[in-house]
C-alpha cells in the first residue's frame, strides 16, 4: 500500500505515455490508419537522425568523461584533511545545478560572446588567429556546450561522490595511515575502489543525459545557426510541433529510447567489468 502512490504515478507519467507513443508510432501521419513499422523505415534511412545520434556520442565521450574526472577530483579534495570550509566549497559547487539549463544557456551565451569578453580577443590581438576567437561558431559551438554541461552538472555529481565517500569505514582508512600511506594514496588505493560502483551509476546517467540534450542547443541555435537536426531531440520536437508529424516523432522517440538502453545496459557492463578488476588489483596489492 505505500508504494500505490508511486505505482499510481509511475503509470500516469510513463507507462501510459510510453505505450500511447509505441501506438502512435505505428500510424499513419495522414490517415492516421495503422501502417505497422512505415515511420520506424524512415527512422532507420533518416541520415540526419544518425548524424545527430553521432554528433551526440561524440559528445559525450569528451564531456561524460571530462565531468567525471573533474567531480572526483572535487570529491576526494572535499573529502581530504586539507580543505576547510568544506560545506560552504560543496554548496558553492552544486550551486550551478540550481540554475535551469534555459538560464544557463542564455548566461554562457553572453559569457563566451567575442564583442563582451576581451579574453577571447587575445589570440588576435597577440597575431596567433586572424579574428577573435569566437566559441559560438558553428565549429567550435559544440565544446561550449560541453563547457555549458559541465558547469552545471560537476557540482551535482560531485555531491553524490561525496555523499558515497562518507560511507567509506573510517578504520580502513585510520589503518591505511597507520601503514604510512598518504592522502594520494588512500584516495587511489581505498576511496576510488570503495565508491566504484557509484562512478559507473553516475556516469551512466551522464550517458543517458547525453542523448537527452535539449535546453542548451535549443537555446544556442539562434546565435549558431545550429537547424532543427543537430541533436535527436532537437529533431524529435520539431518533427512533432514544427511540422506536424507525431507519428514520427514517436518513432523517432522509441528508437532513440531503445538506442539510450542498449548504450546504456552496454557501457554499465563494461565499466562494472572494469571496475571490479580495478578494485580487485588492488584489494591484491594491499
Amino acid at each position: 500500500m505505500m508504494t500505490t502512490p508511486f505505482l499510481v504515478l509511475y503509470v500516469l507519467f510513463f507507462l501510459a505515455p510510453f505505450a500511447y507513443s509505441v501506438v502512435l508510432s505505428l500510424r499513419s501521419p495522414r490517415t492516421n490508419g495503422f501502417v505497422g513499422l512505415f515511420n520506424y523505415g524512415n527512422v532507420v534511412s533518416n541520415s540526419q537522425f544518425w548524424s545527430a545520434v553521432v554528433r551526440m556520442a561524440y559528445f559525450g565521450a569528451i564531456q561524460v568523461t571530462l565531468m567525471i574526472c573533474i567531480a572526483i577530483a572535487l570529491a576526494l579534495l572535499l573529502d581530504s584533511p586539507y580543505i576547510r570550509g568544506r560545506k560552504f566549497f560543496a554548496l558553492a559547487y552544486f550551486f550551478p545545478y540550481a540554475v535551469p539549463g534555459v538560464i544557463a544557456a542564455v548566461m554562457w551565451a553572453f559569457l563566451l560572446e567575442p564583442d563582451l569578453d576581451n579574453a577571447l580577443n587575445v589570440p588576435h590581438r597577440l597575431g596567433i588567429a586572424s579574428s577573435a576567437l569566437d566559441p559560438l561558431s558553428l565549429r567550435f559551438v559544440l565544446y561550449a556546450m560541453m563547457l555549458i554541461v559541465t558547469w552545471e552538472w560537476a557540482g551535482y555529481n560531485m555531491t553524490i561522490l561525496l555523499t558515497s565517500l562518507t560511507s567509506v569505514p573510517r578504520e580502513v582508512l585510520e589503518s591505511g595511515k597507520i601503514d604510512g600511506a598518504s592522502e594520494l594514496a588512500l584516495a587511489w588505493r581505498i576511496k576510488l575502489p570503495l565508491i566504484r560502483r557509484t562512478i559507473a551509476f553516475i556516469t551512466v546517467i551522464s550517458v543517458i543525459g547525453t542523448l537527452q540534450l535539449f535546453n542548451e542547443p535549443m537555446i544556442l541555435n539562434d546565435i549558431a545557426s545550429l537547424g532543427s537536426t543537430y541533436t535527436p531531440n532537437q529533431l524529435i520536437y520539431n518533427s512533432a510541433f514544427q511540422f506536424g508529424n507525431e507519428q514520427l516523432a514517436a518513432a523517432q522517440s522509441i528508437v532513440l529510447a531503445l538506442i539510450t538502453v542498449v548504450a546504456t545496459a552496454a557501457f554499465y557492463g563494461i565499466m562494472r567489468r572494469r571496475f571490479d578488476m580495478f578494485g580487485a588489483v588492488r584489494g591484491g596489492r594491499r
